[in-house]
């Protein structure tokens, strides 16, 4: 039984692609995408979660792979799924046109990574990138977005590994259709308030994995799991926009990344470049301060209204903190930015911070929301090909989510002219380019202090988001993550580590193994669990 042509066509172009045929300037994105990653799994592995998580899912048994970054012996399915759940506990992490593919994209070559050459681990990240990220876009005008679309890291985690192992194409298209036969999906209670949204990639990463070892003992997969009249795409997209299947080889969302400088959601990125400009400026005594008022798009509002019912003081989750502009605001404020530090005690039972969180002001900017439905990311490609009454229907529905549970949001001119604003920028023919793509997912923040004064401070599009810095920027800004990341705990080390990343493609097996070695930490410098401490960043 073959498998469906459109896994083939993509399962081809992944089995044939050779080095010579990325382009430089994919190659140098997928190293921030590897630098970004690893500093978030240094993080999240020093977050309150990080030791609950490593005692929880410990190895069973030892095996070739080393676990970033306490250097434990694991098979390569456990040693991802740990690393996966510490880079995601923060959220400090990236998105591309497409998804959070990094969770799964790069960690399962770096589960792997002593079995093979820097070259070779690049193109199992790459091709796990255009994959998932092409089926993820063509249900994107759907009901599932962002990191809850944990579909995703089945498919890049199978087509990471089905890479690394040299399928043939035809195994590789079965090992894809048998990673897809169970795409969960992430309930709101879990993802904003527990622990259990750590692990939205690890577990979909093992069913990945699994896949491919399946496949290769002769299990066959589902004839046809993406257009089945029951199938993915039937069951996960409202329009499906099948048009981002195709381009390989020519478009690459690999390209697209957008490289978070704050451990937290995407859609707070603006909010929190602007809030800590402001603070150079803002009273540090929150008694000085009257209000904060936030002008954000319908994803930041959106965000709020789903997160706030997690919130719950100092006993807030951990993950709904992420989400949550009043508490990252504040802390941004009273301390010049929001870094990983301020998601742990004594910040987050801090009554002053809480206090000033209680101050804070998230309003609706149509214009900003505009702005973000029609760029290329985070959806707009994808609404922009679809018929303008089912654009329009998305805005409907969208802000019916968005402003739903609070009636101070709710406005139905506003959201009538929203859904006519996407009719008019849908129905486009012209074919897909994302080379010049960007993520304008800006804010405006006022600080009004109690003598009247006011302090405001815009960001049209955050610094490391597509369209914005240049890629010369974001790989310093991403050098700075991973050594802030990483230096308190291997010192020198860190800095050998990071002139090694930068030069992956030219590491033999051999080097990349030594690689390895300096990212893990040696084995008197692993922190109890008792004594583990809150992350701190590096000065």
């Amino acid at each position: 039984m073959s498998p469906p042509p459109v896994l083939r066509d993509l399962a081809d172009w992944a089995v044939g692609l050779r080095w010579d045929d990325v382009p430089g300037a994919v190659r140098e994105a997928a190293k921030d995408q590897v630098l970004s990653t690893l500093a978030a799994v240094h993080y999240g592995y020093r977050s309150p979660l990080g030791q609950p998580i490593a005692r929880a899912f410990a190895p069973p048994a030892p095996g070739n792979a080393r676990v970033l970054p306490t250097g434990a012996p694991a098979q390569p399915p456990q040693a991802a799924f740990l690393m996966a759940a510490w880079s995601m506990v923060l959220d400090y992490d990236d998105v591309m046109l497409g998804g959070h593919t990094g969770h799964s994209s790069v960690l399962v070559p770096w589960a792997h990574a002593r079995e093979h050459s820097g070259r070779d681990l690049l193109l199992a990240q790459i091709v796990a990138n255009e994959i998932a990220a092409r089926i993820n876009m063509v249900c994107a005008v759907g009901s599932t977005r962002g990191q809850m679309a944990t579909h995703l890291h089945l498919i890049a985690a199978a087509a990471a590994r089905a890479r690394l192992v040299g399928l043939s194409a035809e195994s590789y298209a079965e090992a894809l259709s048998f990673a897809l036969s169970y795409p969960a999906e992430a309930l709101f209670p879990a993802f904003l308030g527990s622990d259990a949204k750590a692990l939205c990639a690890a577990w979909p990463i093992r069913m990945g994995l699994d896949a491919v070892a399946a496949v290769g003992q002769g299990l066959r997969a589902a004839t046809d799991p993406l257009d089945d009249p029951r199938g993915f795409f039937a069951s996960r997209a409202t329009v499906p926009v099948r048009e981002f299947l195709g381009g390989l080889g020519e478009r690459w969302h690999t390209l697209t990344n957008s490289f978070k400088a704050y451990p937290a959601c995407g859609y707070l990125e603006a909010v929190l470049e602007a809030a800590e400009a402001l603070s150079r400026q803002s009273p540090k005594n929150p008694d000085e301060i009257s209000r904060v008022r936030v002008k954000a798009s319908i994803f930041t509002v959106g965000m709020d209204a789903h997160s706030e019912p997690y919130l719950d003081g100092g006993r807030s989750p951990l993950v709904a903190l992420t989400f949550s502009t009043p508490y990252t605001v504040a802390c941004a404020l009273l301390d010049g930015g929001l870094r990983p530090e301020h998601l742990a005690p004594p910040w987050t039972e801090d009554p002053q911070v809480w206090e000033l969180a209680g101050k804070v002001q998230v309003e609706h900017d149509f214009d900003r929301t505009l702005a973000a439905l029609v760029a290329d990311i985070p959806i707009g490609a994808a609404l922009r090909r679809v018929k303008p009454w089912q654009a329009a229907g998305f805005g409907l529905a969208l802000a019916g989510k968005a402003w739903g549970r609070f009636g101070r949001w709710r406005r139905p001119w506003l959201t009538t002219r929203l859904a006519l604003a996407l009719g008019r920028a849908a129905g486009r023919r012209e074919p897909l380019d994302l080379s010049r793509s960007t993520k304008p997912l800006g804010a405006e923040v006022t600080v009004i202090t109690g003598d009247g004064r006011r302090l405001r401070q815009t960001v049209d599009t955050p610094r490391g988001f597509a369209g914005g810095d240049g890629p010369a920027e974001i790989r310093r800004l991403m050098r700075q993550k991973f050594l802030d990341a990483t230096r308190e705990d291997l010192g020198a080390r860190a800095d050998r580590a990071l002139t090694d990343l930068e030069r992956l493609d030219r590491l033999s097996a051999d080097e990349v193994r030594h690689l390895v070695e300096l990212l893990c930490f040696t084995a008197s410098q692993v922190p109890q669990p008792e004594l583990a401490e809150p992350v701190r960043s590096a000065s």
